[in-house]
C-alpha cells in the first residue's frame, strides 16, 4: 500500500499524532472559543445598543469586511515573513482589542459606534491572521495527511462554535458583557503563548527573495490563470454569498423566537457548533459515498431548507434543530471546499492562493451580511431569510456546469 493509502487509513485524526499539531490545534480551539464568546456577546450588544437590522448585520458585515480587503496583502506576508511571528504579533494585537472592549463594558462607555470601530480593528487583526494560520497546516503534517488536517481545523472551528456562543451566554447571563470580553483576551495569552514554543523550522528561500507589490502581483496572476482555483472560487462565491443570511439574521432570528433571550442565542450558535462538530465526524463516510462536488449541494440544500423554515416557523425548539441542520451544512461545505484549495496549490504561492480563496469567502460573507441585512430592513426578516434560501438554490443549478477540481 502507498504512503498516502497508509495515512488515509489512519483515520481523519492522524494528523493529531505530531506533537506541534496538536498543541497548536488545542491552543486554535481555545483561542476560537474566546472569539465565538466575543462575537456572540458583540451581536447581542449590538441588539440593545441598536436594534435596527441593518445595525445588526453590521456587526457580521465590518467583522469580516478587513479580511476581504487586505486578505491578499496579508498572504504575501505570510509567504515573506516569518509565519509564527506574524501570528504572536496578531495575537498581541487582538488581546488589546479585546481589553479595550472590556474597559469599556465595565465603565458602562460602550456604544454602538465603539463597538463597530473595534469589530473592523478585530477583522484587521483576523485578515492578518488567517492565511498564516492555513498556510503552516502543511508544515505540520505529511501531505497525505493534509485533508485530514484541514478537516480537524475545521473541527476544531466548530467544536468551538459550539462551546464559545452556549459559554458566552452564560457569561452574559450571570457576569455581564465585561466579562465575556475579559475572557477572549485570556484566550490570545493562550494562542501566542503556544506559538512562542513552537520552534519552526524556517527553511532557506528557494529563489531571490520577493518584494510586496511583485509577491501579491504573482498571486493574482496565478489565481487568474489557474482554472482549477478559478472554478473553485467560483462555486465558493455562489455557496457563500446566500448561506450568509444565517448569520446575518441569526441574532434577530433569536429575538423573533417566543421567549428571545441572550442563552437561548447562545444555545442556538451552540446548536450550529454541536452541528458542525456532527457533521465533521460524518464527513469521511459522506466522503465514501458522494463526491466533492454532491456534497457542496447537499450542504447548499441543508442550509436553504433551514432559512425556510426559520422563516416559517417561529418556535425555540424547531429553531434550535435547524440550527443544528445549519451547522451540518456548514461545515461540509467549509471542509469541502477548504482541503480542496489546499490540494491544488503549489507550495511557491500557497499563502497567495490561500488569500485569494479567503478574499473571496470574507468578501461574499460581508457583502451578503450587508444585503440581507438592508433587505430585512427595507422588507422583513422572513421575506430576506426566504429570499436567501432561494437564491442559494437557483445559484446552485446556475454553476452546475462548474464542478470542483479533484485536487
Amino acid at each position: 500500500m502507498s504512503e498516502a493509502g497508509q495515512a488515509n487509513d489512519s483515520g481523519a485524526f492522524a494528523p493529531l499524532k505530531h506533537q506541534v499539531f496538536r498543541v497548536l490545534w488545542i491552543a486554535t480551539v481555545i483561542g476560537n472559543i474566546g472569539t465565538w464568546v466575543r462575537d456572540m456577546a458583540s451581536g447581542w450588544a449590538m441588539t440593545e445598543l441598536s436594534p435596527s437590522p441593518l445595525m445588526i448585520a453590521l456587526v457580521q458585515a465590518l467583522g469580516t469586511l478587513p479580511i476581504f480587503i487586505l486578505a491578499l496583502p496579508a498572504g504575501a506576508l505570510s509567504d515573506l515573513l516569518d509565519r509564527r511571528r506574524l501570528l504572536i504579533g496578531v495575537q498581541v494585537w487582538l488581546g488589546i482589542g479585546s481589553l479595550v472592549l472590556t474597559l469599556l463594558a465595565l465603565s458602562g462607555r460602550l456604544t454602538a459606534p465603539a463597538l463597530l470601530l473595534l469589530v473592523t480593528l478585530g477583522g484587521i487583526g483576523a485578515a492578518l491572521m488567517a492565511p498564516a494560520w492555513q498556510t503552516i497546516v502543511p508544515e505540520l503534517v505529511p501531505r497525505a495527511e493534509l485533508r485530514a488536517a484541514v478537516g480537524l481545523n475545521t473541527l476544531g472551528i466548530n467544536i468551538s462554535r459550539a462551546i464559545g456562543p452556549a459559554l458566552g451566554g452564560v457569561l452574559l447571563s450571570i457576569w455581564g458583557l465585561a466579562a465575556a470580553y475579559a475572557l477572549d483576551a485570556a484566550t490570545y495569552l493562550v494562542t501566542g503563548l503556544a506559538l512562542l514554543w513552537w520552534r519552526r523550522e524556517v527553511k532557506p528561500p528557494k529563489g531571490p527573495p520577493e518584494q510586496m507589490l511583485a509577491a501579491m502581483r504573482a498571486g493574482v496572476s496565478y489565481a487568474l490563470a489557474s482554472h482549477e482555483l478559478r472554478r473553485l472560487l467560483l462555486r465558493g462565491a455562489g455557496f457563500f454569498l446566500f448561506s450568509s443570511g444565517v448569520w446575518a439574521l441569526l441574532p434577530l432570528i433569536a429575538r423573533s423566537q417566543p421567549g428571545a433571550s441572550a442563552g437561548l442565542y447562545g444555545i442556538m450558535l451552540g446548536a450550529i457548533g454541536a452541528g458542525a462538530v456532527a457533521g465533521a465526524l460524518l464527513l469521511p463516510y459522506l466522503r465514501r459515498m458522494f463526491s466533492s462536488d454532491a456534497l457542496v449541494r447537499l450542504a447548499t440544500l441543508l442550509i436553504a431548507m433551514a432559512m425556510l423554515i426559520f422563516a416559517f416557523v417561529h418556535q425555540a425548539t424547531v429553531a434550535i434543530v435547524m440550527c443544528l441542520a445549519t451547522g451540518m451544512g456548514w461545515i461540509v461545505a467549509l471542509t469541502t471546499l477548504g482541503a480542496t484549495v489546499q490540494l491544488v496549490l503549489p507550495d511557491w504561492v500557497r499563502g497567495r492562493g490561500l488569500a485569494v480563496y479567503i478574499t473571496m469567502f470574507y468578501g461574499t460573507l460581508s457583502l451578503g451580511s450587508m444585503l440581507w441585512g438592508q433587505v430585512a430592513s427595507v422588507t422583513s426578516l422572513d421575506t430576506a431569510l426566504a429570499t436567501a434560501a432561494i437564491g442559494g438554490v437557483l445559484a446552485m443549478l446556475a454553476l452546475w456546469f462548474a464542478p470542483l477540481p479533484a485536487g
